[in-house]
């Protein structure tokens, strides 16, 4: 398990990056409450507590499955991507190679962008899919890094 997410015991810990897989993209566009936890981190990140970053990858794949299923929320991720999400390159082939057997075959462009690009962690509903990422990235449920990054605020609260 990565470091990343626990407290430096110093208030200017660096910020969390955070990878999104497109089912928490999905969910936080298509939210029906400002509850969800996908869309409380999509929130985080807009207001820059946590850098969220994304891939061309999984943009495609997000704006390919809105439009197939839910047309009424693409104007919403849309202008998430604009706000809140920094969109880093996708992964050249042989970093895909070196990571082969960390993750189901097409998520395997999700993990090398994440570790690439230096993500504490990758955010998904799909954990079975990442079943042995490397030891610098934390794979967790979007409601589990939520919770995380509640108790690092609390932490930092604590210093004052």
């Amino acid at each position: 398990m990565s470091s990343a997410g626990s407290s430096t015991g110093n208030a200017t810990a660096a910020k969390l990056r955070v990878f999104f897989d497109s089912d928490v993209l999905i969910a936080g566009s298509a939210s029906k409450t400002h509850s969800s936890a996908s869309y409380l981190l999509l929130q985080l990140a807009e207001l820059t507590l946590i850098e969220g970053l994304i891939s061309p990858y999984v943009r495609e794949e997000v704006e390919r499955n809105l439009q197939a299923k839910l047309p009424q929320a693409l104007p919403v991720f849309r202008a998430l991507v604009q706000t809140a999400l920094v969109e880093a390159p996708d992964p050249p082939l042989a970093a895909l190679a070196r990571w082969t057997g960390r993750a189901d075959p097409k998520d395997l462009p999700v993990l090398a962008a994440a570790i690439s690009n230096d993500c504490h962690y990758l955010v998904t509903f799909n954990i079975k899919d990442y079943p042995n990422p490397p030891q610098s990235l934390e794979v967790l449920p979007p409601g589990e890094l939520v919770r995380r990054v509640r108790q690092r605020l609390a932490e930092l609260a604590e210093l004052e």
